[in-house]
């Protein structure tokens, strides 16, 4: 009882304190540390009326979280995610064996995530960041179009300098990382992937020249 009283009080204290500024690594971490206590209690959860402002601007979302056990998943962990304007959810497939072996994997894993969907939800509500949607995952599978899309580009550096950052590596060995999970999906990899890859480290220097992200390795 006052485990769970506890619990409510953190609950209540991460939402009261989502900031009112663009400071979405402050909200990015919030919402993960949530995420990761909720799996620790094998609970789903949905937040309401997650809001930051930019100016005249705003963002309010509702963030939704559901976790499925599976004791013959072919692997320790999968994490599933979208976002629209105004919502959030992510679903994580595990195999209770793994963990807590796994849990450093996991903790780095939903940080990009959510960092990687933070950047699809601001694209949609600040005008500074919208941008020209030129593929829409649905009309077709063609996955190289999908990673190279403008919508696509900036989502997947910016988790995966979360992803760097968490797990202590260079970019470049995240992206790695990143593509050693998901070769599979691409039709030609050999290809493709050193292209995918030279784009997505050119959006992340060219940000960083502009200060627009952190610095990374």
């Amino acid at each position: 009882m006052l485990k769970n009283l506890i619990i409510e009080k953190i609950v209540d204290r991460l939402k009261n304190n989502l900031i009112n500024e663009r400071k979405s690594d402050e909200i990015s971490l919030k919402l993960s540390r949530l995420v990761i206590m909720y799996f620790k209690k094998d609970e789903d959860f949905t937040m309401e009326g997650i809001q930051f402002d930019r100016g005249d601007e705003y963002a309010n979302f509702d963030m939704r979280c559901l976790f499925i056990k599976d004791n013959n998943f072919n692997h320790p962990f999968s994490i599933d995610a979208g976002s629209d304007m105004q919502s959030l959810d992510i679903e994580i497939t595990y195999r209770p064996k793994d963990f807590p072996k796994h849990m450093n994997d996991l903790v780095a894993e939903v940080k990009e995530t959510i960092e990687h969907e933070l950047e699809h939800i601001e694209q949609q509500n600040f005008e500074d960041m919208s941008i020209i949607y030129n593929y829409d995952r649905e009309d077709g599978e063609d996955n190289f179009k999908y990673l190279t899309s403008n919508q696509e580009i900036p989502a997947y550096v910016r988790g995966l300098i979360k992803r760097a950052k968490t797990k202590k590596i260079s970019l470049s060995d995240a992206m790695e990382e990143w593509f050693k999970e998901n070769q599979m999906k691409f039709d030609n990899p050999d290809k493709e992937w050193p292209i995918v890859k030279k784009m997505w480290m050119g959006h992340a220097n060219d940000m960083r020249s502009k200060e627009k992200i952190k610095k990374f390795k």
